[in-house]
């Protein structure tokens, strides 16, 4: 009996102390997280607004592979309603978009187990230039008495740990889509304008294209250097076509200049650019940079464009002051135009 009222004593103790923890301890809770995602805004908000994009950040989808998940009304627009059940991991319960601005998107989530509660919570997106920080916010309100049990864990933690995970899947799925790869290169693009490049274009053999591009180049910097022109960059080839079976190039050796005017020596100068042009940045010897054009003919191939030649090479990095060929430097451009829609074939119906 004696053991009983003991026990009675202490539960009843627990119980007072528990409420006594409720009546002092805090009820609300502000969790937020934030990253700096090198993508355009556009891009990372369109990626959060649709449920359909969920699994491939959220920080919880890992923890139960067979968790039943789906969306309700119209995605990315209010009203939407994202719905899951899982294990005990990941529960019961649902999210719903309750309003979208430029930069800001607003979410009710609600929990049906392990317990049952409603929560705000949102995102907002600001612009850096081309880099966009996102912060992810949620209000926690944990009702009377079960906050008492509260002040015993570390909630900002806790649930901070699994919104800066998400955030980190976040900024590697958008990163992957905004400099998505091609052949181990990324492609970028820019508006380029008119260069004037002074040089010699013939047909060359692909074994004599390191020759020809050692003389042409002495021979054009000593005619601009003989008629005080100023140079506007790297030295560059300059590649109309190239014939494969024969094993040869129409190109040119060539050296941009600042303004256009006439030079000897049977030198040619060739306005290229002010067309959009797609950029790939290669580090490696000239000989090995055949990846990298075919790089470009896929991403040219999925975005439904052609080249307007010439295809430019400049050639960074002098070879002279720098013998490591991994430290080579060459920008390799195309001057690109959406390819024309083929005409399908109409076939005349049999009478």
């Amino acid at each position: 009996m004696k053991m009983l009222k003991i026990l009675i004593y202490l539960v009843l103790g627990l119980g007072v102390l528990w409420v006594a923890l409720g009546l002092f301890a805090k009820k609300d809770y502000h969790l937020e997280r934030s990253i700096e995602i090198d993508a355009p805004k556009e891009l990372v908000y369109g990626h959060v607004q649709h449920f359909k994009n969920f699994e491939t950040w959220s920080p919880w989808a890992p923890l139960d592979p067979d968790m039943k998940i789906s969306i309700e009304g119209t995605d990315g627009a209010v009203g939407a309603i994202y719905k899951w059940a899982g294990n005990d991991d990941v529960g019961v319960g649902q999210q719903t978009i309750t309003a979208l601005a430029p930069d800001r998107i607003d979410l009710e989530v609600q929990f049906a187990e392990p317990f049952e509660s409603t929560a705000p919570s949102y995102f907002i997106f600001k612009e850096n230039g081309k880099k966009t920080t996102v912060t992810w916010a949620f209000d926690m309100h944990i009702a009377f008495p079960w906050n008492g049990l509260a002040i015993f864990t570390d909630i900002d933690a806790g649930v901070g740990k699994d919104y800066a995970k998400g955030l980190e899947n976040l900024k590697q799925v958008c990163e992957g889509i905004a400099h998505k790869k091609y052949r181990g290169y990324e492609v970028a693009t820019e508006e380029m304008p008119e260069k004037y490049y002074v040089g010699i274009r013939k047909t060359v053999a692909f074994p004599d294209m390191q020759a020809f591009f050692g003389t042409t180049f002495s021979i054009a910097m000593q005619q601009i250097q003989k008629s005080a022109a100023e140079m506007a960059g790297a030295p560059a080839g300059l590649f109309w076509s190239y014939d494969t079976e024969a094993g040869t190039a129409d190109m040119a050796a060539a050296i941009p200049v600042a303004a256009n005017q006439k030079f000897g020596s049977g030198l040619s100068v060739f306005p290229v650019g002010g067309k959009p042009a797609l950029i790939i940045e290669y580090f490696g010897a000239y000989a090995n940079s055949g990846e990298a054009h075919y790089a470009m003919d896929d991403y040219m191939a999925e975005k439904g464009l052609q080249s307007i030649p010439p295809v430019i090479e400049e050639y960074i990095t002098d070879p002279g002051q720098e013998p490591d060929t991994a430290k080579w430097l060459t920008r390799i451009i195309y001057f690109v135009e959406p390819k024309p829609a083929v005409a399908e074939e109409v076939v005349p119906e049999k009478q």
